[in-house]
């Protein structure tokens, strides 16, 4: 969270000023002090922390939501620890449903969700994520045609699409 919460101002102090970040997610009490120091670092700039919501909430801020940003596995040894990346990326599919685009890391399962470019964006390193990222703020059009794709990609992962795809199986 804490890398978010610098790529977020980096992007502030570039310029963009009327996008907000906001961080939500679920947080067992011996972690609390981590919480904290996450606040503090998100002081001065326009961030919210939103810690053990419920799922209506969760859905209101999706819904509200344009680019969703993923970094789990980024900058470490997946090749040796890779339960260290995202295994499937539920959360990914959650945001892309309610028409977020995915600027995720291209780790784990997020490789397997999202096409770079048709539906959202994979990124490697910081300044790839920096600069996809700039490009949906600075391109309204795309920004629109990938979270339509989004939700579209999203569809892939429904019960209904589950079931079928398990009786088309299993015939």
């Amino acid at each position: 969270q804490s890398l978010l919460i610098n790529m977020f101002k980096k992007l502030v102090d570039g310029g963009i000023d009327d996008w907000k970040l906001i961080l939500l997610g679920s947080a067992s009490s011996n972690i609390s002090n981590e919480v904290k120091t996450l606040e503090k670092e998100a002081q001065g700039c326009p961030i919210e922390i939103i810690v053990n919501s419920d799922f209506p909430t969760l859905r209101k801020y999706y819904s509200a939501s344009k680019i969703f940003w993923h970094a789990v596995g980024f900058d470490e040894n997946l090749e040796a620890f890779p339960a260290r990346a995202e295994h499937f990326g539920i959360t990914t599919v959650e945001a892309m449903a309610a028409g977020c685009v995915p600027v995720v890391f291209k780790g784990g399962g997020q490789k397997e969700i999202v096409s770079s470019g048709k539906d959202g964006f994979l990124w490697e390193t910081e300044k790839d994520w920096e600069d996809k990222t700039l490009e949906l703020i600075n391109d309204k059009k795309l920004l629109e045609k990938l979270g339509i794709q989004a939700q579209i990609r999203a569809k892939d992962f429904s019960k209904e699409t589950f079931f079928f795809t398990l009786s088309e199986i299993i015939k």
